[in-house]
């Protein structure tokens, strides 16, 4: 008897920390369409001349995927909507990540910032 309450006892618990931490997941989108005007805008590694384009602030996103290309693809496509928005041509890549997500999904979660930027 004293088996029976405790496995009950431990299933109780697991069913308790997994329902806890289900609230914890992040959720991050998988699919960013591209926002009007953002197709104009380019992705690149380095900043383009500062005799010609002048910054217009940093850009942030965050996508998950199951593949990292994918995520990576989803997540320049966010720059490029953000980067629309303020009207700038053009986003230079300052930083990418990638982490395992915890939702036990199998998905990589990829953080990327930038800075914006158009013409003067």
């Amino acid at each position: 008897m004293r088996f029976f309450s405790r496995a009950l006892a431990r299933i109780f618990l697991a069913t308790f920390v997994s329902i806890s931490l289900s609230g914890c997941v992040e959720s991050f989108p998988e699919v960013v369409a591209l926002a009007a005007g953002a197709d104009h805008v380019e992705v690149v590694s380095d900043p383009p001349n500062a005799d010609v384009y002048e910054p217009v602030g940093g850009v942030h996103a965050r996508v998950a995927g199951t593949e990292v290309s994918s995520a990576v693809r989803e997540a320049k496509n966010e720059l490029r909507n953000q980067a629309a928005e303020r009207g700038a041509t053009f986003v230079s890549i300052d930083e990418i990540s990638s982490r395992a997500s915890w939702d036990l999904r199998g998905r990589t979660i990829v953080s990327m910032s930038g800075t914006a930027y158009r013409a003067k």
